[in-house]
């Protein structure tokens, strides 16, 4: 993403200061905003260079995934800041580059505080003019994340994985023309002077030697990285506060089914406690508890258990209501909430098997 800078300014430490400003704004008259759901995720974020960015929340969250959210947004700064500053470092280092491509990804973990960005690795690839010169140029992508302003301005963890790349000619391009498949090669170019002298063997040592020595690399790289691995990573389950969260949540909702006669006639049991409990046990294996409940009741088949009852959209929307008001009930973290909730809105419209 682009942003607009003002020149460079010189601050007390010597260093040179560039400032960069944009204006984000959701404007919706039609909505009243609930403090955890029930509002749109669309913003517009504006600059004077680029003009307008349509963003959003992520799909997990009831974006719209036709716009940028801003995990995708971070990983869409850093790859585009990995790859300029590749190019600079390769310029430096008189590389003629044809393309350079890099894939990245992004962990988003949610915990008791709330969400946090957790790691990224980014996956790069270069395509060079002098093919004897790939060696060297896979190991300046080192160099450009060193560089990198994006980057050395993160708190979490950032992987640079460089896969097995042989970089082969393109395959040639096919034109219709005549009614036949023509294949349209590129003009080939006149390759500079290898930088490797000797026998075809002597090519072939060389490769052979620099593939050895970044397999070296890569291997101390991944001990290293498990020295420092992080904790196993818990369960959502363990995240929200394990059974009495659950609990809880089963409850509230069956507390208001009991208060609506007209909600509750579409129960076959007058007791509703036995629901309460396949609830809750079902909630807790979803959600990455104990399995009691298949061991109970076998797969759960949720649209076929419910398919015999009656359930159009006004109990779909009741059905969410009294689910939303149980959750509020709960203190969930907002990033636990909304996980939780995109799924009840799921869930709930699978039901449905009426207009």
């Amino acid at each position: 993403m682009q942003f607009s800078g003002s020149p460079g300014l010189l601050d007390y430490n010597g260093a040179v200061q560039h400032d960069f400003s944009l204006r984000a704004e959701w404007n919706n008259a039609d909505e009243h905003p609930h403090p955890q759901r029930g509002f749109s995720r669309n913003v517009v974020i504006q600059s004077d260079g680029p003009g307008e960015l349509q963003g959003s929340a992520a799909k997990a969250f009831h974006g719209d995934t036709a716009r940028w959210n801003p995990e995708e947004l971070v990983l869409a700064a850093l790859v585009e800041c990995h790859i300029l500053s590749y190019l600079y470092v390769a310029g430096q280092a008189e590389i003629e580059v044809e393309k350079v491509s890099v894939r990245g990804e992004l962990t988003l973990q949610a915990g008791a505080e709330g969400g946090q960005i957790s790691a990224a690795t980014l996956y790069p690839e270069v395509w060079v003019a002098d093919t004897m010169q790939m060696p060297r140029a896979r190991e300046l992508h080192e160099e450009a994340h060193r560089q990198c302003f994006i980057a050395r301005s993160m708190n979490f963890p950032i992987t640079l994985e460089l896969p097995d790349q042989h970089q082969m000619p393109e395959l040639p391009k096919f034109s219709s023309r005549l009614g036949a498949p023509i294949a349209v090669l590129k003009p080939r170019r006149s390759k500079k002077p290898s930088q490797v002298s000797g026998n075809d063997q002597a090519r072939l040592d060389a490769i052979k030697a620099e593939h050895t020595a970044e397999h070296q690399r890569r291997q101390q790289a991944t001990e290293a990285q498990q020295t420092n691995a992080p904790a196993e990573q818990t369960s959502f389950y363990e995240q929200v506060g394990g059974e009495p969260t659950f609990r809880k949540l089963a409850h509230e909702f069956y507390r208001q089914v009991e208060a609506d006669p007209e909600f509750k006639a579409m129960y076959p049991e007058t007791d509703l406690g036995p629901a309460e409990e396949r609830l809750r046990l079902f909630l807790m294996q979803y959600w990455g508890g104990p399995t009691d409940y298949s061991q109970l009741r076998g797969h759960p088949r949720l649209r076929a258990r419910h398919m015999p009852f009656h359930i159009d959209t006004k109990a779909r929307e009741t059905w969410l209501t009294y689910m939303g008001n149980a959750m509020d009930t709960l203190g969930l973290a907002p990033l636990h909430y909304d996980t939780m909730w995109d799924y009840f809105q799921r869930a709930a419209r699978a039901m449905q098997n009426q207009a």
